[in-house]
Order: C-alpha cells, then sequence, then structure tokens
C-alpha cells in the first residue's frame, strides 16, 4: 500500500532526469537570489539583534560567518550552472547547504520559509536519484499546501478578514464593497479552502492536472495581493512565489505523469522501495555503494521528517514557519513597551518605530515587526522565544533596566479565537522567561545561557 501511494506521485520515467536537474537549478539560484534581496539580514553584524538558535553559535567569528556567505554563493552558483547530471552540481549543492545551514545556525531571524523549503529541496535533488527525489518533492509541496491551508482554518483567521492576502487582493482589485457581514467570512472561507483544494488535488494522479495550473493561478493571486498595489511586502517574499510557480511548472508539467500502459511505467511498478531511475544515474551520485545507500536513507528520513514536523505544533514542538503556518493569524504574539521618556536613548534606526503613548497607561509600542523590514529586508520571525531576545537586546542596548514591559499572547484557540496574556515588566522577567526555553533565545550580545526548562 505504501508503495502504491509513493507510485502515486511518480513522474514520467522519461522525463524525470531533465526534471531533477532543472529543479536543483531553479532551487539553488533561487536561495542565491533571495539571500541577495535580504543581504542585511546574513551580514554578520548590523542593527538588528541577532539570536542563535544554540547559545554556542553566538560565538561564531565574524570573519567565517563572511567566509561562509562567500562559500554560500559560489557553490549555489555552481549548483544552478551544473544542476543534477554533473558530479560536480551535486557536490557544490552539498557545500551551499553545509555554509547556509551554518548561518542560519547563527541567527533563527534567517530560517526564513523560502530558506527552510529550498534547502530541504535542494537535499533530496542531490541525495536522491531523479526519480525519488521527484516523488519526495511534490508529497512535500503537496504538505507545505495543506498544513498552510489547514493554519488559516480558524476563528481568528475568519475574525481578521482573512489579514494580509484578502486586504491585499481588496486593494490591488479595487474591491469597494465593504468586509463586513457575510464577506468577512467568506473571503478568508475562499483563501483557506482553495489552498486546501491544491494540496489534495496534488496527492491524486487524476486530479493534479488541474491542481498545479490552480496553484499557479493563486502564486499570482499572491503576488498581486503583495505587490505595492494591495499589501506590499519586501522583495523576497514576491520571489518566493515567483519561485513556486516556476517549481511547479517544472516538478508538476515538465516532470509529467508516467504513462499507465508503458513499459517504462511497469517497471517502474516493480520498484516500490527505491524508484531507482535509469541505472547509469548511479554514477553521477555524490557517493556509491555502502555509503551511498546511508546517505539515501538519511535522505528519506530527513524527508519524512519535515514532511511530518509540522503535525507537532499545536504540542508547541514546532516553530511556527516550519508548521508552514505562513500569512495565518492565529500563531503566538508578542508586543514590546518601553515609556515615552526612554524613546530618546534610542538609536535612530529603531526610534522610527516607536508609536505615540497610548491612552490607558502612556506606554510606547516598538513596531519590531516594522523595524525588522527595514533593517533585514525580511519578515520577523514569528516565534515569542526569538522577539523575547530582541526585547531583551533592546533593553541592553538602551539601559532600560525594568523600565521596559512586554506582552506575550499565547496562540489563538482554533475554534473560539480566544488567547491567554501574560504581561512582563522588566529585564529580570525577560531572562526569567527566556531561561524556561530548550532552545536558545538569547542574544548573541549576551552573556548569559539559557537554562533548560520547557521547548
Amino acid at each position: 500500500m505504501w508503495s502504491r501511494f509513493l507510485r502515486g506521485f511518480a513522474g514520467d520515467p522519461r522525463r524525470v532526469d531533465l526534471a531533477a536537474s532543472w529543479l536543483l537549478r531553479l532551487a539553488a539560484g533561487s536561495i542565491c537570489v533571495s539571500v541577495g534581496a535580504t543581504w542585511p539580514l546574513w551580514l554578520p553584524r548590523g542593527d538588528f539583534p541577532r539570536v542563535p538558535f544554540v547559545g554556542w553559535c553566538g560565538q561564531i567569528p565574524d570573519w567565517l560567518s563572511l567566509a561562509g556567505l562567500v562559500g554560500f554563493g559560489l557553490a549555489a552558483v555552481a549548483t544552478t550552472i551544473c544542476g543534477t547530471q554533473l558530479r560536480a552540481g551535486r557536490w557544490c549543492a552539498l557545500a551551499s547547504v553545509l555554509a547556509i545551514t551554518l548561518l542560519v545556525l547563527a541567527d533563527q531571524q534567517r530560517l526564513q520559509p523560502w530558506v527552510y523549503q529550498l534547502v530541504v529541496l535542494e537535499i533530496l535533488l542531490m541525495g536522491l536519484c531523479a526519480a525519488e527525489s521527484i516523488v519526495l518533492a511534490r508529497i512535500l509541496v503537496a504538505s507545505i499546501y495543506f498544513f498552510s491551508a489547514v493554519s488559516k482554518l480558524d476563528r481568528s483567521f475568519f475574525d481578521a478578514g482573512g489579514g494580509q492576502i484578502v486586504d491585499g487582493l481588496v486593494r490591488c482589485f479595487g474591491l469597494t464593497a465593504p468586509l463586513g457581514g457575510d464577506n468577512r467570512t467568506l473571503f478568508p472561507a475562499l483563501v483557506a479552502s482553495g489552498e486546501l483544494l491544491i494540496a489534495v488535488g496534488l496527492c491524486w494522479r487524476r486530479s493534479r492536472k488541474f491542481a498545479w495550473p490552480a496553484s499557479i493561478v493563486m502564486h499570482l493571486l499572491l503576488i498581486a495581493a503583495l505587490s505595492p498595489w494591495g499589501a506590499p511586502s519586501k522583495p523576497a517574499v514576491l520571489l518566493w512565489n515567483v519561485y513556486f510557480i516556476l517549481q511547479n511548472l517544472i516538478l508538476f508539467g515538465l516532470a509529467g505523469e508516467p504513462l499507465v500502459s508503458s513499459s517504462e511505467s511497469r517497471l517502474l511498478g516493480a520498484m516500490p522501495t527505491g524508484f531507482s531511475g535509469h541505472a547509469g544515474h548511479a554514477k553521477d551520485m555524490p557517493t556509491q555503494g555502502r555509503g551511498y545507500s546511508a546517505l539515501r536513507w538519511f535522505v528519506r528520513g530527513l524527508a519524512v521528517f519535515v514532511i511530518l514536523f509540522p503535525l507537532t505544533h499545536p504540542l508547541g514542538l514546532c516553530d511556527v514557519w516550519p508548521a508552514w503556518a505562513v500569512y495565518a493569524t492565529a500563531p503566538e504574539r508578542l508586543r514590546i513597551f518601553v515609556g515615552p521618556n526612554d524613546r530618546d536613548k534610542f538609536p535612530e534606526s529603531i526610534r522610527a518605530h516607536v508609536q505615540a503613548p497610548r491612552f490607558e497607561d502612556e506606554l510606547c509600542l516598538v513596531r519590531i515587526d516594522r523595524w525588522s523590514l527595514d533593517t533585514c529586508n525580511a519578515p520577523l520571525y514569528p516565534q515569542n522565544r526569538f522577539r523575547l531576545g530582541v526585547a531583551l537586546a533592546i533593553a541592553d542596548r538602551s539601559g532600560l533596566g525594568e523600565s521596559i514591559v512586554v506582552e506575550i499572547d499565547g496562540p489563538a484557540d482554533r475554534f473560539t479565537g480566544k488567547r491567554t496574556s501574560r504581561r512582563l515588566q522588566g529585564r529580570s522577567a525577560i531572562v526569567a522567561e527566556l531561561e524556561r526555553y530548550w532552545l536558545n533565545g538569547f542574544p548573541d550580545e549576551h552573556g548569559h545561557q539559557p537554562v533548560p526548562g520547557h521547548p
């Protein structure tokens, strides 16, 4: 049954080699271009705080980070040129994956969803034969659409009227009807259910010929919604949607579907565990024999982990972006406040993102999301663990001490939309909260090491 399920995602055996090679070229080129679009995020030092995934990564020397960035760029360009059909292309893909992994470990903000997806895809394409990598890449893409849709099927998304996506579409296409009453629920429902139908459609051969063209239309609408004529987003976000269009043209269009009556299709059906492709293809793998077999099982295990890991998001184990909860409104939230007299202590780059005092307590909201967009050209990492680290860095840099205030909201309940809220007063409360996390939340400029607590 398992092998039959996998064969349902198989491509045309005559075309998968070419499709896999072009897909690796596209992934390597896209991640290189996207890193260029968010270049301030990848420099060793900048105005925005860096929060490494583990404490020791904050001690990586600047020269090593720069060397990793340069090495990544050169390897990504070489991979784009070589593809999978040359052994050098696979080795260069491996080098680029190792380099960008080092950079991501040094700053959680760098784990943008497009980085995560493209790195995983490169690993699949360089570690497996073409036929099997196409199968697992198709399952991965379907899972991205599925979990993204599920993250929007909740009360908070409907109450917010679909958030940034619906607002952008309304502005872009000049829809003047007020989004109230039934319309306020209808539009978010159409967005979430449309994405879910695409995810389900990609899982069956007969429906896939309709689902993947529909996915291209969806990404064109997303580009319109997030364009300067809608709800403006940074270039990296638009580039990710452009990548999805090109990816799906290759992965579902160029790779095709096996002909049921062909001898090659029957041969594919006789290979339930490996989808080994053409016999001569093994010479292009990074390793051969027993070493290649171990690599192949490692890559398969990684693929299964990435596909299933989002299931642990409700348990608090998987972060928001690795769970593909993009554009969702339900994830946890955090707000940073300072007193009106503290604004002058900030450097100019952040002072522009401090709002006027609010009425009830004269506290000023610090828009770290806008600060991230302006200084890093990238969205803010959505985890409260990371944002607490940013709050601590702000407090330390500006000498706020116990005057800084942080308000923490938990994830919204799927059916009621309600959240739990807490308030932290002062630097010591922030440090105590950060010590409860398994993963590091302290910025690299902070000497304190986290104490294990809960994930």
